[in-house]
């Protein structure tokens, strides 16, 4: 089963040399990658390309001397919370970069482990997981991916995630990155959003979930997708010295000239 672009034309270009061509304008000036570094996760910004493609090119091109094989995508759902996570059942994804292929061995190990099923279109219809689908095209053209579909985003949640991941990554011999797909605060004045940016930035280089989602609770930082970084942060506890990394925070603000009601954006990593 193939899924289809739903969004092309609309929150990214719709040609792949369109694609190609922005990607590599925004990396064109960028630092150059470390060599032998290792990552265990990536935390992406998912609107529009205008708005957030630079940042997300940025956070890509930093991982992209490592050898990896596969991704798993953690997303939230924008059309309904009702259920924890879903895992996307489609065997290839096309973009306009190619056709990315589903991490079969680990959707047959952690498939059975959730009966919540939600209705396909969830999966057709979500832009926050089609968004990262041309980078990954870009920077890893050959890995497979893993998308996962989170609804409750809550810390309950999250752990329980985050023990399946850790024991199917532990388990399995290929390199893999957790790649977390979320916007940060939404709709604030610049000032007040980059304020409630930086309470969420502190807390993921502090390597922090618990004090993050205080935070969040008390209305001191927002993130759309805080259950795959809540996610990200319980699977690097499993490791000795994870530490966070600031690739690049910027806002909608910056590119629109509008400073009245914008949308953070971040792109972060975790080396290991």
């Amino acid at each position: 089963m193939i899924r289809n672009p739903a969004h092309a034309g609309n929150f990214y270009p719709r040609f792949g040399d369109q694609v190609k061509r922005q990607i590599e304008t925004w990396i064109s000036t960028a630092k150059e990658p470390k060599l032998n570094e290792r990552n265990l996760g990536l935390i992406l910004p998912h609107a529009g390309y205008m708005y957030s493609g630079q940042c997300a090119a940025l956070g890509m091109h930093s991982i992209s001397e490592e050898n990896i094989d596969s991704f798993i995508l953690l997303h939230p759902s924008h059309q309904g919370q009702h259920f924890d996570f879903s895992i996307s059942p489609y065997s290839e994804y096309e973009n306009p970069l190619g056709c990315l292929k589903l991490n079969r061995e680990f959707y047959d190990k952690l498939s059975p482990q959730t009966n919540q099923k939600i209705d396909l279109s969830y999966h057709q219809n979500e832009h926050s997981m089609e968004i990262q689908l041309p980078f990954i095209s870009y920077f890893y053209p050959h890995a497979t991916i893993l998308p996962i579909m989170i609804g409750n985003q809550i810390p309950s949640v999250a752990k329980k995630l985050a023990t399946m991941i850790n024991d199917v990554m532990y388990k399995s011999s290929q390199r893999v990155v957790i790649l977390c797909s979320t916007d940060l605060s939404h709709y604030h004045s610049a000032d007040r959003a980059e304020e409630l940016d930086q309470e969420l930035i502190n807390n993921v280089l502090a390597m922090q979930p618990d004090k993050l989602w205080d935070s969040v609770k008390q209305g001191r930082a927002e993130a759309c997708g805080i259950g795959a970084i809540l996610t990200l942060l319980y699977v690097a506890d499993y490791y000795t010295a994870p530490e966070a990394k600031l690739i690049n925070y910027t806002h909608s603000g910056i590119v629109s000239g509008n400073n009245q009601q914008v949308v953070g954006y971040l792109a972060a990593k975790i080396s290991i």
